[in-house]
């Protein structure tokens, strides 16, 4: 008898359907694409906050050196040759005014480099910034003689400030770093000489000269303080004298040639720069080499001063903020009034972010009342490049009548 023989099911060969096949595809695709959403959304922003990084620390700099500079307005010198709270020697008279601090509200050639980068949309505008002070070092030296006639002055080249400022080693190794002697007291540079007698002079110096032992230094000036001055006793001897430097901050187009220029217009716009750069004090023009980039893509540059408008000793201060033309006048004709300057200093991301907007409700213009956070470059294209700004209020000691 033959057992029968009992089927049994047939097994499914191992693999996919076509409709799983299908399904794995799809979801597959989707997870791609959504991580490379995630991706490319995340990378953009982080290159974009590299940039906003980037730009906020060159403001942050940037606005530390014009701190600086503000703050040492007037160092070793006066707060104006003009002032009545100062003995200037009326003979002779001084080459010019030497005011501690003047300022331009609205400069027109900074305004117009602003304009290459729609600056009435953006509702910008930049001053222009000049201090006088003893920029070059952080001493005053003692006058041991003065020439009969009156236009050469000889140094005490073993007083400790010389001895700092030029001298390098010690006992029979000691060296006089004669090249930055002659850069300190170079031409285009006034001298500011403070008698024993409290009488000030203010003159252009027209050469230096000092030996390698440190022997001999000697400052060449113009006009000569003359013979027989009545303001100067025993032939200045014990005097004390201080090179001025005047320094100017104002914004402008890259230097024809600069490799600040940008690659192209087109992607970035024209750059715009926060310059520093000191000018000679006899005729104005700017000394050679002393041109410096401070901050690129700068689009706002506006000062503020505090002022006391009440100098009568008898009387209490009057402390006031002013803004605009009022105080250009004021600054311009009475600088001894200033006390500090209130500075606004903004820059911009080279390149405008398609996902960072222009709003709608600013339309053409951004208005006066909306913060300064954004900038339109090109208004045909989407976005706005992102704005960092920096604020600060900077006393400035050495404007105090003393």
């Amino acid at each position: 008898m033959t057992r029968a023989r009992i089927r049994q099911p047939r097994r499914r060969s191992a693999g996919f359907t076509l409709v799983e096949l299908m399904v794995a595809l799809v979801v597959g695709a989707l997870v791609v694409a959504a991580i490379f959403t995630l991706g490319g959304a995340s990378a953009h922003h982080f290159q974009e906050q590299q940039r906003v990084g980037v730009t906020q620390r060159a403001v942050r700099m940037a606005m530390d050196r014009v701190r600086r500079d503000l703050s040492r307005a007037g160092y070793l010198s006066a707060p104006s040759s003009r002032s009545p709270f100062v003995r200037t020697c009326p003979s002779p008279a001084p080459p010019r005014n030497v005011d501690a601090v003047w300022f331009a509200d609205d400069d027109v050639a900074g305004n117009a480099a602003l304009d290459t980068v729609n600056r009435s949309a953006n509702g910008v505008s930049t001053d222009r910034l000049r201090l006088i002070g003893n920029y070059a070092t952080g001493d005053q030296y003692l006058v041991r003689t003065i020439n009969t006639a009156g236009n050469q002055i000889f140094l005490q080249t073993d007083w400790l400030a010389f001895r700092r400022s030029f001298v390098t080693g010690s006992g029979a190794s000691a060296t006089v770093d004669t090249q930055r002697f002659d850069d300190v007291f170079r031409a285009g540079r006034m001298l500011h000489i403070e008698t024993r007698g409290g009488f000030r002079y203010f003159v252009d110096i027209t050469g230096s000269t000092v030996n390698s032992s440190g022997t001999v230094a000697t400052v060449s000036i113009s006009p000569g303080l003359g013979v027989d001055n009545p303001c100067l006793e025993g032939l200045g001897r014990g005097a004390l004298v201080a090179p001025l430097s005047e320094v100017e901050y104002f914004i402008g187009p890259p230097q024809p040639g600069s490799n600040l220029a940008p690659r192209t217009n087109a992607v970035t716009g024209p750059n715009t720069i926060l310059y520093r750069r000191e000018l000679n004090m006899d005729d104005g023009s700017e000394l050679a080499g002393t041109r410096r980039p401070i901050l690129e893509f700068a689009v706002d540059f506006n000062l503020d001063f505090i002022v006391d408008t009440n100098l009568t000793p008898t009387n209490p201060p009057n402390i006031q903020r002013q803004d605009g033309p009022a105080v250009q006048n004021r600054v311009q004709n009475q600088p001894w009034q200033v006390r500090g300057a209130v500075v606004s200093l903004a820059a911009r991301t080279p390149e405008q972010d398609r996902r960072f907007p222009w709003p709608d409700s600013w339309g053409s213009a951004r208005p006066a009342t909306a913060p300064l956070n954004r900038y339109q470059v090109f208004p045909g294209q989407e976005g706005a490049a992102r704005v960092r700004q920096l604020t600060t209020e900077v006393s400035m000691p050495n404007m105090v009548p003393r």
